[in-house]
């Protein structure tokens, strides 16, 4: 059997199985693809019709790639979610690629088959997200600079390039900055001597300037600054949660936007604060990587086997450079709050060395004659296939958990408002899904604590529909006599309903002062 087969098998089947799973994903779930409805696919719009993107968080790479890939499917969220199918693919040729390359043959295939049953990778694998995208974009710059096939320049081009596309997707794609400048410098990978290597970074920061000058100038024309991002206030949520809260979403970052409007406001509100638990959540985070959905509990942990075993006999330019990458990429995620779904780069480097530990442990005892008969080769395979079932087993409830959470609800009411010929209208709701999914205008539910002050705000503020929920009902605990129409007050007037799911459209009819 020809060595290409295998793995070209796991990724057609891999690819079937995802693309099995995204026919069964019709519409984003109040998640994760809440960030599609509000940022991605109003930003593909923006885009396709030559207007500047407003998503403040993230750059343009992925709603960018929405837009384009919408012109063959019909529909952004289509798009999206195929983006990520055939990325996640791709992602799992290329961890492949890398490890077989790292650590050999075998160990590259075992790594590749744990990757798509990585809980919670299967379920980003069919959502319109960014993260199935941009982990394909952070590994092929690792998978390009290790080709030793390839000539130098090449390869650093071609990196400074990925880099430049990761950033434009998410701006912690900039680790990779620092990723290619300690490969080419520090780690010496391509053998020359310091003039070369000097002329080599220069070249690889070029690339990546290539690709990301043009939304450089366009941030710096629109926002006043090249690099402006608001992601200062998702360090801030997780240093600081008391100004919201304890909260990381939508209604923490609105409510700490009161507080800052920089990166400069965020460091410089409690330095001492931002010091002492820096280091605190860099530990929690590494923590979090064995004991959450990331990986099983056995990948987990032959994970750091695998690292101590390299650091003691593997120690070569390109093992030290995966290290350092999931290490850089570590620091720079510690600014964060923890999301399983933010350590997808540190779950494939798992997953790349839980695979080497379980082989390289069973060469080493072979190596020393204490175990003779061939039958010891399947020790590894079990080991591999534990690790493998016991993250199928994570995976599968995942995504069936998933699959199940979808708010089909929405369509209903869209057809009500298509049906009464409504356009233009503003619609307030927790999240977005509606006035998007019915081609209407968001305007985020108000952070109320009774009705009377939802009375008050509604006099001041034009809300054409008020949007009730699960979602709202959650989040605005105080208004809960809204879930049933018979208790709700006489100035909100239902004009649709959903029982299960519980969705329910009213109309205002609050006279303005």
């Amino acid at each position: 059997m020809k060595r290409s087969l295998p793995p070209l098998i796991l990724v057609l089947v891999s690819f079937g199985v995802f693309a099995a799973a995204a026919r069964q994903h019709p519409i984003g779930t109040y998640w994760t693809e809440t960030d599609f409805y509000q940022y991605y696919g109003p930003d593909a719009e923006r885009i396709a019709a030559w207007r500047f993107p407003e998503n403040p968080y993230q750059g343009p790479g992925y709603p960018a790639a929405v837009a384009i890939a919408a012109k063959f499917t019909g529909d952004v969220f289509v798009a999206g979610k195929w983006i990520s199918v055939v990325s996640a693919t791709i992602v799992v040729a290329l961890a492949f690629m890398l490890f077989a390359r790292l650590f050999g043959y075998w160990t590259g295939l075992a790594a590749a088959s744990l990757v798509p049953v990585s809980a919670q990778f299967a379920q980003f694998a069919i959502s319109a997200a960014t993260d199935s995208f941009f982990l394909m974009l952070c590994l092929a710059c690792l998978v390009v600079l290790t080709d030793d096939r390839a000539s130098v320049p090449f390869r650093v081009i071609s990196a400074g390039v990925l880099a430049g596309l990761a950033y434009l997707v998410r701006y912690n794609g900039i680790f990779l900055i620092a990723v290619g400048l300690f490969a080419i410098l520090i780690l010496n990978i391509f053998v020359l001597e310091w003039r070369a290597r000097a002329m080599l970074s220069m070249f690889f920061l070029a690339a990546f300037l290539l690709i990301a000058s043009p939304w450089l100038y366009a941030n710096y024309r629109h926002r006043g600054s090249p690099f402006y991002n608001a992601n200062y206030l998702n360090i801030a949520t997780e240093f600081y949660p008391e100004l919201a809260e304890g909260r990381t979403n939508q209604d923490g970052t609105r409510e700490l936007e009161k507080t800052f409007g920089s990166f400069g406001d965020v460091l410089r509100y409690d330095p001492q604060r931002l010091l002492r638990h820096y280091p605190a959540n860099l530990y929690e985070s590494f923590v979090e990587t064995i004991r959450s959905d990331l990986v099983s509990r056995w990948t987990g942990l032959a994970a750091l086997v695998g690292l101590l075993i390299v650091l003691v006999e593997r120690r070569s330019k390109t093992s030290l450079l995966l290290l350092a990458a999931a290490g850089l990429y570590f620091l720079l995620m510690g600014l964060n709050h923890w999301e399983t779904r933010y350590y997808f780069f540190v779950m494939v480097v798992y997953s790349g060395l839980a695979a080497y530990a379980c082989v390289r442990v069973f060469e080493w005892v072979r190596e020393r004659g204490m175990v003779t008969t061939r039958a010891f080769v399947l020790a590894p395979l079990a080991l591999i296939a534990v690790m493998w079932g016991s993250s199928f087993a994570m995976a599968r409830t995942d995504l069936t958990a998933f699959l199940e959470m979808h708010p089909t609800e929405i369509l209903a009411a869209c057809d009500y408002l298509r049906g009464q010929g409504v356009s233009g209208a503003q619609i307030v709701a927790r999240k977005p899904h509606v006035p998007f999914i019915c081609h209407q205008e968001w305007v985020f539910f108000p952070s109320v604590k009774s009705l009377d002050e939802l009375r008050e705000w509604l006099t001041t503020h034009r809300a054409d529909y008020l949007v009730i929920s699960s979602v709202e009902l959650k989040r605005r605990r105080e208004l809960s006599p809204l879930k049933n129409p018979e208790t709700a007050p006489p100035w909100l007037k239902v004009v649709w309903a959903s029982k299960d799911p519980l969705l329910i459209l009213y109309r205002p009819q609050v006279t303005e002062p």
